[in-house]
Order: structure tokens, then sequence, then C-alpha cells
């Protein structure tokens, strides 16, 4: 059984998070801390296995105590479990080192279920966190696409657009589709981005891509 302590400063949040733990047969229950500070400082006697952490603490963020408490237990693995979903907060809490995030209205069976595929190696991240991230990746890859390209003969606007989408893995129906044209007009632009970067398929125009990105 894994060994779960638990970082919250809510009595009846910790006590129902007590109650999860305790009808597993997967997980026993350590230890429970309402502060940071609490928690920082008898983490070590109990030598938990997974460590249950909540942000909004009363002392200090939960995300700041991450690095730290890893400091004093190298193989702990941390899970965020929290009401707050906002991009800074899942960002900063994964930098830092957690390894899922979890909202405090998970039903029981999911939450029990994450924390299984954490202990086993997995990252635990519920399906509307994990949607949140991945929106965010491919906001910050469609602004990366689109900030530098330079090429000895300059693209068209839409024929940029393109390029971006076939660098993103863009089908030629999914361009067609994004862009609202036929796949006709997507093949012959397609036909002049590659005249134009002296090329003659697409793995060449996404190495000529990312080259002229990096120079």
């Amino acid at each position: 059984m894994y060994k779960v302590s638990i970082i919250e400063d809510s009595k009846e949040i910790a006590q129902n998070l007590i109650n999860i733990i305790s009808d597993s047969e997967d997980f026993i229950f350590t230890g429970l801390w309402h502060s940071g500070e609490s928690g920082f400082e008898n983490i070590k006697g109990n030598n938990p296995d997974l460590l249950i952490l909540d942000i909004g603490l009363p002392d200090i963020s939960g995300i700041d105590l991450i690095v730290p408490i890893r400091k004093k237990i190298p193989d702990i693995k941390i899970i965020i479990f929290t009401i707050f979903e906002d991009e800074e907060s899942i960002i900063k809490a994964i930098q830092n080192g957690a390894n899922g995030y979890v909202l405090k209205e998970t039903p029981k069976e999911l939450f029990l279920a994450e924390l299984k595929v954490l202990m086993l190696g997995g990252a635990s991240l519920t399906p509307r966190i994990a949607t949140k991230i991945s929106d965010l990746y491919k906001r910050k890859e469609r602004a990366k696409l689109n900030s530098k390209s330079s090429f000895e003969e300059p693209l068209t606007d839409r024929q940029n657009e393109i390029l971006n989408l076939i660098v993103l893995g863009f089908s030629y129906k999914e361009i067609s589709d994004e862009l609202n044209i036929s796949p006709h007009t997507v093949r012959r632009h397609i036909e002049n981005i590659y005249q134009k970067l002296r090329v003659n398929k697409k793995t060449e125009a996404i190495r000529k891509y990312h080259q002229s990105i990096e120079s």
C-alpha cells in the first residue's frame, strides 16, 4: 500500500480526503497538516509516497512548497488538489515539479484512479486540466509559428498560414476545413510553397521552416 499525507487547510475537505484514502485498498493515510509550515516541518517523519497538496494554504501557496518538500523527499509524488484551474497556477505547479493537478470537485472514483495512475508512473491530470494544458500549448505553438519565418522568396500571408498548419501536423483536408477553402486550393497553395522553398515534400518544407526561424 502507498502511504499518503495531506496538507489541506479546510478540516472538512481534509476529513473527506482521509475517508477516501482509508476506504481504498491501495493507499494508507499517514499524516495531515493544516498549514504549509507544519507540513514542511513534519513531513519527513512520515516519509509518505504521495502528498496531496492544497494551493490556498493560510501561510504559503502550496505551489511554493513543492520545491522545498521535494528537496526533503526527492522521490515523493506530489499532486495538487485545488479549486484553482487558471493556466498560470497549473503551469507553475507543473514547472515546480508537481506530478499531478486535480480539482477538488473531482468525483471520488476518478480521484482515486488519478492517484493510482500517478503512483504507477503516469501524470495525473483530470480531463479538464489536460484540455487546458493542451489548448495553452497549441496557442503557444501557433504564436511561435506565426512569429518569424523568413525565406529567400517571401511567402504570401495565405501561404504562411498554410505552412504553419502543415508544421502543426494538419492534413490537406484539415487545412481546407480550418481555412474554409477547397482541397484543390490547398493543394495549389502547397505546390507554390514548395516551389518558393525549393523543396519537393512536406518533411523538407517543415525542416526549412524550422531553419528559417532559428536563423
